[in-house]
């Protein structure tokens, strides 16, 4: 069985070691009073494209992309990996890793599945594979994790609380894919969120997906919908509210190597749905 360590890193100094101008351990940046937040650099409001998705992902949790045309996605049921191609519009294969459990987060890392059940606990394997590793996520009682993202710079999975942890903090666990290690890694402090003009008790993250030309991470929020960006440092530079018209409940984000952002919604009782948004020049 693989053995998890949780500890603190300093913020800073888990992004880059050589990074002179470190935050105190653990906290994320806030924004000063005169700061002005960036426009994020997608037309939230217009999607290029809608994809109705089929009834075995009505409560899609979670999306990665998987190759050209086509995403993976999980249900927060039953534990099957979906690739589904937005080219001919339906699900083109899919791969079961389990029985039934709260799945939260789907990610696709060096021809691996990587999944994230609401407990912390992550199950990963190849594609088709009945051979399937568990992770035990071993995080403190009462804590509820939603969203799973994969950041290449560090090589380390991202996975942040929508529910738990310390009063006052929204935190990211990090997990370290060579050492094999879990680490409580951002802080983000309601007192950031507020000043960002964000309502730090409806900040409870529902997706998380980095970037893959800017490394921000960008945080997706069912509960009080809006879109949150952070860079790298932990500094929040983006903020929009998301149009419930537009998102009827989002669960699931992430990014194909051009930029363009996929967001998915569950259906609550109507069909599953995922938009794509093309990232302005």
């Amino acid at each position: 069985m693989i053995k998890i360590h949780i500890c603190l890193l300093a913020l800073a100094g888990f992004f880059s070691a050589c990074d002179s101008k470190k935050t105190q351990a653990g906290q994320a940046e806030k924004p000063s009073e005169t700061q002005t937040l960036q426009t994020i650099p997608y037309d939230l409001k217009t999607p290029v494209q809608r994809f109705t998705l089929p009834p075995e992902l009505e409560e899609i949790s979670g999306l990665s992309y998987y190759k050209p045309n086509q995403l993976l996605c999980v249900q927060d049921e039953v534990a099957v990996a979906y690739i589904y191609d937005v080219k001919k519009q339906q699900i083109a294969d899919s791969s079961v890793f389990g029985n039934y459990g709260d799945f939260e987060g789907i990610e696709w890392v060096k021809n691996e599945i990587y999944t994230l059940k609401s407990n912390g606990d992550l199950y990963h394997f190849k594609p088709f594979s009945k051979s399937i590793a568990r992770i035990p996520g071993n995080l403190p009682s009462k804590t509820e994790v939603e969203g799973l993202a994969y950041d290449p710079e560090s090589n380390r999975l991202l996975i942040p609380v929508k529910e738990g942890g310390r009063k006052g903090q929204k935190i990211v666990y990090m997990y370290d894919l060579k050492s094999k290690v879990l680490y409580q890694g951002m802080i983000l402090k309601d007192e950031a969120l507020e000043e960002a003009g964000i309502d730090a008790k409806k900040f409870k993250p529902s997706g998380l997906a980095v970037h893959p030309q800017t490394g921000n991470f960008y945080f997706l929020t069912s509960i009080g919908k809006k879109l949150v960006v952070v860079n790298r440092k932990g500094r929040i530079v983006a903020s929009e509210a998301l149009d419930p018209k537009v998102f009827r409940q989002p669960e699931g984000i992430c990014f194909a190597p051009d930029g363009t952002l996929y967001i998915a919604s569950e259906g609550d009782g109507k069909a599953g749905y995922i938009l794509s948004f093309a990232q302005r020049p």
